[in-house]
């Protein structure tokens, strides 16, 4: 137990004034000389992942716990949208890597996508964590934004999603329950200031054949964007993302690294670069949608029932918004550093050995 001030440090009576005055004076120095620290408030953040199909969302994640331990995010929880076995567990050996074990996360009751995944497994049997392996003991992802989403402050949360829409769909579907008295809708509306959603290509892609987040639960995603309350800013994959690709310098990092691993396996050997399509969403939910991006207020997102979509100037929803490039003079190579470089944080707090 911690002592009174006047008993712990009881060298502070017998030197008095002149002692004080010292450390006063070099406070002062040191203080004029620091690097000032980032003063802004953390913004708090539930990522909503896949974790199967693509190694971005691993990606995503890292950058995630790097701009929490730079003070800039405070993560409440990462639930899953895919119904995969391993995609929970690979979460939590991410998290757990990174120090954060406790992170809630959750899976949906039910979903058409039926992805498996070339890298979760491994990670979950590679890497520490706790979370069941067996889908009927993993907790459900409702509940979890529920009782997150209860506990926060109103107009707190910043929501980032990187997959499916099953999950948001689900939420606002909710009802008034033992968190909340509120119904999802209701508690979206109060909880959460903005959605960063990752899906599909823009301005539009019209081809049901071709991947998309919002195509792997396509009437979850009409009606998660259709029904949402409040602001959503879209990013895209395609051409935009590829020419931010990362990836590659992750063979720089230790063996024992997940992100790492997750790129190795993806690729069946050498971590390569990849696609930026979910880094990019973090990058735009956590330090603006102002430089180096290019974004579109006019309009709205309109979505057809097969998940495909194209942005319509007409009528203006002013609840949709979306990033369509960057910055004309904007350097690719240099964006691309800054998220790779987050990708590439090693832990600040205690990393727990492989199994």
């Amino acid at each position: 137990m911690r002592q009174p001030a006047s008993t712990e440090f009881p060298w502070r009576r017998r030197h008095g004034r002149s002692l004080r005055v010292g450390l006063f004076l070099l406070a002062v120095t040191l203080l004029s000389t620091a690097p000032l620290a980032n003063s802004a408030e953390p913004i708090s953040v539930i990522v909503d992942t896949d974790m199967d199909s693509d190694c971005d969302d691993a990606g995503a994640l890292a950058m995630l716990h790097a701009l929490a331990d730079k003070g800039e995010v405070r993560l409440l929880a990462t639930p899953v949208s895919a119904r995969h076995r391993w995609s929970g567990p690979c979460v939590d050996a991410i998290n757990t890597y990174f120090g954060r074990p406790d992170l809630p996360i959750g899976i949906p009751k039910a979903t058409p996508n039926k992805q498996g995944s070339r890298f979760a497994e491994t990670i979950a049997v590679e890497f520490d964590h706790d979370f069941p392996d067996q889908l009927d003991k993993q907790p459900d992802a409702v509940s979890v934004y529920r009782e997150v989403l209860a506990r926060q402050p109103d107009d707190s949360v910043t929501l980032v999603t990187v997959g499916d829409l099953t999950n948001v769909r689900d939420l606002l579907d909710a009802k008034p329950d033992q968190f909340s008295p509120l119904d999802g809708l209701d508690l979206v509306r109060a909880k959460v200031k903005h959605w960063y959603c990752m899906g599909s290509r823009y301005p539009a892609d019209r081809d049901p054949k071709r991947w998309g987040n919002f195509k792997m639960d396509p009437e979850a995603t009409v009606d998660a964007v259709r029904r949402w309350p409040g602001k959503i800013t879209f990013t895209g994959g395609g051409p935009f993302a590829q020419r931010l690709s990362t990836g590659a310098r992750l063979g720089e990092l230790p063996s024992c690294n997940p992100i790492r691993r997750v790129y190795e396996l993806y690729f069946g050997g050498k971590a390569k670069d990849r696609h930026s399509a979910d880094q990019i969403t973090v990058m735009v939910a956590v330090r603006g949608t102002g430089t180096p991006w290019k974004l579109v207020t006019r309009g709205h997102n309109h979505l057809f029932s097969n998940g495909t979509h194209e942005w319509r100037e007409s009528p203006d929803d002013t609840r949709h918004q979306f990033i369509s490039s960057l910055e004309e003079r904007t350097d690719p190579k240099e964006v691309a550093e800054t998220i790779e470089t987050l990708m590439l944080h090693l832990p600040a707090r205690r990393s727990p050995p492989n199994r």
